[in-house]
């Protein structure tokens, strides 16, 4: 095991050229004691229990070039960076710290306060934000503290509870995941931040009806992640509206007090996000996952086309009480490929209350081609299932269906699912797992009119028989699979055939 001693001569003294250093279950209490001249890039530590802090504030000049910092598994650990009272703080009030840095990582830190004692920080080339784990984080820059000695075993006295605020200056940034933070309320703090139109946490303010409303806009971010955060309750605590304008992927899971959209301030909370068309002009993919997320959409609070490029919408938990998902909102996603809804109760989807004659004729699902449903409630089933074909069920709204997935649905039975299959003439992949109302799973008729069936999987159905099943049918000539290339039958403790009518299958690929 390495002293710190040994450290310090190899980092100063014996590769002076050091750039990339991985630091991995280290007993050690301080890595730099003196300042010295650094080529580091790139800097991991992980697994170093002893380790208070990182870099002493002294140290600061030497972080210039670099790219990287990455922080995992720390246990003791309250900040990356303090000042240590030799007026650090004053030194470099002014001054870009990290100037090059592209990636930080913050993961498993369970004492971690913030990430520095300082009053300006800017980080001008920083990328990739993550920060996981962290129970106590509820501020990333916090005040600084006087003293010969950093007492950075005291917790700091602060009624910050969000993640940025006007110190914290992000560019250039493009990802930034916020998981497992279980003080965290708000993300921006802000107090008198001064706009500008070249950063990412940019803000302008506008009076209206003796109201403040902020305005935040992050040119550069494309993936935006918010994943079990108890007590989180805004984006930020007073009015504000928020543009995402390169925004391409968002997950919201688990933010049990947050209101995620809305377009105005209800009841004192201010919701997550205060949408308008302008809000997520290219999010393609969105997921969310919480009991009320659906605040907003269902309460019709939402104008239509706040998401005009939405191709991916996953539904996770929805709420116990059943929940009308309004027509009109799915219309509103034009270009809507993929739909997942998870664990749901929904009582209507093709809610077409106030719309024109032409309105409610017209497809809401034109563009959707793979559909995934699992463990959902036996009228939410129904539901969905009338919302895939027109109010005069003569075409199937979703023609382009390609992937149908079915999993965890003990209601579904053939009676059920057959004249919605049967419509799904582009289908070509097919799975079902652990559905226990069925005895078959298709009728003769429909596996015929799927001819461009190429994948079959059904697993963990302990009810079914057979597959297709002829009974009743006057069916002419074989049935034939042209385009079947694979297929799986797996833990089917009642299968007695594939089929038991007399025809012969073909499986000519």
């Amino acid at each position: 095991m390495l002293s710190y001693y040994d450290i310090y001569i190899c980092l100063q003294v014996v590769i002076p050229n050091l750039k990339h250093l991985t630091l991995s279950s280290i007993n050690i209490h301080e890595i730099w004691h003196h300042p010295s001249s650094s080529s580091l890039k790139h800097l991991r530590v992980e697994g170093c229990h002893n380790l208070k802090y990182l870099f002493p504030s002294f140290l600061l000049k030497d972080l210039v070039l670099l790219r990287r910092l990455q922080i995992k598994d720390c246990n003791v650990m309250e900040q990356v960076i303090f000042t240590d009272g030799l007026g650090a703080e004053d030194q470099w009030r002014n001054h870009t710290i990290f100037s090059k840095l592209k990636l930080l990582s913050l993961e498993d830190l369970p004492k971690l306060t913030s990430f520095c004692f300082q009053n300006y920080s800017e980080f001008p080339c920083l990328k990739k934000l993550t920060l996981k784990k962290c129970p106590l984080l509820k501020t990333f820059i916090s005040k600084s503290v006087c003293g010969d000695e950093p007492q950075i075993h005291q917790p700091t006295q602060t009624n910050d509870s969000a993640v940025l605020n006007e110190k914290v200056v992000f560019p250039r940034l493009e990802k930034l995941r916020i998981q497992n933070c279980d003080s965290l309320e708000e993300i921006i703090e802000l107090q008198g931040l001064i706009a500008n139109e070249s950063q990412s946490t940019s803000a302008t303010r506008s009076t209206m009806a003796e109201t403040v409303t902020t305005k935040f806009v992050f040119p550069h971010v494309t993936h935006l992640g918010l994943g079990k955060l108890p007590r989180l309750k805004s984006f930020f605590s007073r009015m504000q509206t928020s543009q995402w304008p390169s925004l391409k992927q968002m997950d919201v899971i688990e933010c049990p007090k947050a209101q995620i959209f809305g377009e105005i301030q209800i009841s004192n909370q201010q919701p997550l996000f205060c949408v308008n068309e302008d809000t997520f002009p290219v999010l393609e993919d969105l997921t969310l996952k919480t009991s009320d997320m659906m605040k907003g959409i269902c309460d019709g609070q939402l104008s239509l086309q706040c998401f005009p490029n939405l191709k991916l919408l996953n539904f996770q938990f929805f709420p116990e009480t059943s929940t009308t998902l309004p027509y009109s909102f799915i219309r509103s996603l034009p270009k809507l490929q993929k739909l997942v809804i998870n664990n749901a109760s929904i009582s209507d989807l093709v809610w077409s209350e106030g719309l024109g004659h032409k309105e409610r004729h017209t497809s809401a699902f034109s563009q959707l081609k793979e559909l995934s449903l699992s463990e959902l409630p036996e009228l939410t089933l129904k539901t969905l299932f009338e919302g895939l074909i027109n109010e005069e069920r003569h075409t199937s709204a979703c023609y382009q269906l390609e992937a149908l997935r079915l999993s965890q649905l003990p209601e579904l039975t053939l009676k059920t699912l057959e004249p919605f299959l049967l419509s799904f003439k582009n289908l070509l992949s097919m799975e079902v797992s652990r559905c226990h109302g069925f005895i078959n799973l298709m009728a003769c008729s429909t596996a015929k009119s799927l001819t461009l069936l190429e994948s079959l999987s059904i697993d963990d159905c302990e009810m079914i028989q057979e597959i297709i099943a002829c009974e009743g049918e006057e069916i002419q000539g074989n049935i034939v699979s042209p385009k079947l290339k694979y297929l799986e039958l797996s833990c089917l403790p009642s299968l007695a055939s594939f089929s038991l009518a007399h025809h012969l299958l073909e499986f000519p690929v």
